[in-house]
């Protein structure tokens, strides 16, 4: 993806969130998406396109990737283009959308919501390869994904296990190969919140200088590139082998093993990027041969040094052994 912007605080979004870069050389990739911002003048207004090899209903595509932040449908516009509001201005929207197009309203914050649509419609076109919301790492060439809803500790975990040398691979966005089951780093800055953490991981934000994000709900989180933290921490692609979905915290942690069936395709979370446009039953039998042979956990965390351990000496075979 190349992101062409005039917008500084749009810019400085992506750099911080992808501190390792998105650029891509439109020669070299197989599916490139080029971003173009412009404001207008005096104009409140952000003007984007998009260079897209395939046609989108970006109105139904923001729908989806967005369930639960607070959109809504917002007022009518022009023929040929929808708009899309904040529940608690649903007159006043945020931006309109029209296939390649986006207007976006510059008297709110709206570069979150462009940064995410436009990576979104990069990975959309990733036809191989399935994204999930799910932390990823590897150990010995053994990948693993750790899935759990937000606050649940994808976060702590992964990066604890990075504290230890275990390759990273990302901490909120996973992608795994359909065919060959391989993990590919997919990197972002983390996103530290306060509270439980890994002494190593405290050990190296108080040495370094990161920004702090003020969230609505008062909380703060430090924002920080992996590979400043801990540069030991490899991001060599692995194969799928384990994966562990997130239960409550306990005071010593324990993992649970059990056979995945298709009862259990909901614990995934499949990013809708993914499975935009592919028929349901698709859907089902894709996520079904990925996870046949991939060995199953539920993880009940403890404290960060105690759950990586534990996590590693499960990955490498020496726990729970067929």
């Amino acid at each position: 993806m190349s992101l062409d912007c005039d917008d500084q605080a749009l810019s400085r979004r992506f750099n911080e969130i992808y501190p390792e870069g998105t650029d891509t050389d439109p020669e070299a990739a197989d599916v490139y998406v080029k971003c173009v911002v412009r404001g207008h003048g005096d104009l409140p207004v952000a003007a984007v396109t998009f260079e897209d090899p395939e046609p989108l209903d970006a109105f139904a595509f923001c729908k989806a990737l967005f369930p639960d932040r607070g959109y809504v449908d917002g007022p009518p516009a022009a023929p040929g283009w929808r708009t899309i509001a904040a529940r608690e201005s649903p007159d006043r929207p945020v931006v309109a959308l029209s296939g390649n197009f986006a207007l976006a309203d510059r008297r709110q914050v709206w570069q979150p919501f462009i940064a995410n649509y436009a990576v979104n419609r990069v990975l959309r076109l990733q036809r191989d390869i399935l994204f999930f919301h799910a932390a990823s790492i590897g150990i010995a060439g053994r990948g693993a994904l750790i899935v759990g809803p937000k606050a649940s500790g994808k976060t702590t975990t992964s990066l604890t296990l990075a504290s230890r040398g275990c390759d990273f691979l990302g901490d909120e966005m996973a992608a795994v190969h359909k065919s060959s089951k391989m993990i590919f780093p997919f990197r972002r800055a983390v996103s530290i919140r306060s509270g439980r953490r890994a002494r190593l991981v405290d050990q190296k934000l108080a040495e370094g200088h990161f920004s702090v994000e003020r969230f609505p709900d008062g909380g703060a989180r430090v924002l920080a590139n992996v590979s400043e933290l801990f540069p030991q921490a490899g991001v060599a692609q692995s194969e799928l082998s384990c994966a562990f979905f997130l239960r409550h915290f306990a005071e010593r942690p324990h993992a649970e093993p059990f056979l995945f069936g298709s009862g259990n395709i909901g614990m995934l979370s499949p990013l809708a990027c993914s499975m935009w446009g592919v028929p349901a039953g698709a859907r089902i039998l894709d996520l079904s041969r990925l996870m046949r042979g991939v060995r199953c956990y539920y993880l009940h965390p403890g404290p960060p040094e105690d759950t990586a351990e534990l996590v590693e000496q499960v990955v490498r075979g020496r726990a729970f052994r067929d």
